[in-house]
């Protein structure tokens, strides 16, 4: 059997909520497409995650790091501050490839250690990077942040509306699903399987788990510095906050709840979380306590999220359907 086909029935489900999310959105004003956008690249960011912790087994929060790194490389070679201005098409492709590096290289000392160490590295990454942000002027802003930031514009045709980066983000989202889907069936994800389920039989059967690890956490990297130069683009204004560890918590969330393991689950688990202060608007100073209230019942009730419950469901129904045949 070819395990590099892609399978039909993720098919089937992607192409049902990118249908479904285009229907809806014709009838969407225009905050609520700005706040679809915001889960739209998000989801971008997750997906890097997926692949960590749900192919590696290897939690980390870097992801909003790196995603700030690519958002504040975009904001400099879009605004002016530099000088000169860089087409917004070149900003994302210096910015993912600036981005994967720093992941490379920030990847080579973290994931020396062992698993719990390196996620509390990612999380004292993630501080830093965060306070860099927040304070260092010349390169970040400040506390101000770094505005006039240019659109994306491709042959002559400008992304000035919410409602055009809709439809661009959603294709980037897309694509990145795509490709983990296709991570997970090649060599690079069975290996990372295995280095998740029994490190030492992964050794033992030949896996490099450094390297390998290594190579996860620059693409979840790179992953990460797309979302944010098309957060950079998208926006047209950059500050620190955006960056805190409170967004990369909710990037955990927003994986754990659609299922890290489950490429459309995530793409649920995202737009939930991101309309969810909407819903609860007025209750935002309870907000961390909700999500850490769904996150304990998810765990005890819905351990691989709303994506596993929903291939446990399809599988228990075909166990069914044969037995009744």
């Amino acid at each position: 059997m070819n395990k590099s086909k892609f399978d039909p029935k993720t098919g089937a489900m992607i192409i049902f909520l990118i249908v479904f999310s285009l229907l809806v959105s014709l009838k969407m004003n225009n905050y609520t497409v700005l706040v679809v956008n915001m889960a739209l690249i998000n989801m971008i960011t997750a997906y890097g995650l997926s692949i960590m912790l749900g192919m590696c087994g290897q939690l980390v929060f870097s992801g909003v790091a790196f995603m700030g790194i690519g958002a504040y490389i975009t904001a400099n070679l879009c605004s002016g501050r530099m000088n000169f201005i860089l087409p917004g098409y070149a900003a994302i492709v210096v910015s993912v490839v600036l981005t994967a590096l720093i992941a490379w290289a920030t990847g080579i000392l973290f994931l020396r250690l062992k698993s719990s160490f390196c996620t509390f590295a990612t999380l004292g990454f993630v501080q830093v990077l965060y306070t860099l942000f927040l304070n260092y002027e010349p390169a970040f802003g400040g506390p101000k942040g770094i505005p006039e930031i240019r659109t994306l514009s491709a042959g002559g045709f400008v992304f000035d509306s919410y409602k055009k980066w809709y439809f661009l983000l959603l294709g980037a989202v897309i694509i990145v699903a795509l490709l983990v889907e296709r991570i997970r069936r090649t060599s690079l994800g069975r290996s990372l399987a295995s280095i998740r389920d029994n490190e030492l039989a992964a050794q033992t059967l030949g896996v490099d788990i450094y390297r390998t690890r290594v190579i996860a956490f620059v693409i979840a990297g790179a992953f990460a510095g797309l979302s944010g130069t098309l957060l950079a683009q998208h926006n047209r204004f950059i500050s620190g906050d955006q960056f805190s560890f409170a967004k990369s918590t909710t990037i955990v969330i927003m994986s754990m709840l659609g299922g890290i393991n489950s490429t459309p689950g995530i793409f649920v688990g995202a737009l939930i979380v991101t309309f969810l202060p909407e819903v609860l608007r007025g209750l935002d100073k309870y907000l961390m306590f909700i999500y850490g209230i769904a996150v304990i019942i998810m765990m005890i009730f819905m351990p691989m999220g709303i994506g596993g419950a929903v291939s446990d469901f399809l599988k228990t129904m075909r166990r069914k359907n044969k037995l009744k045949s």
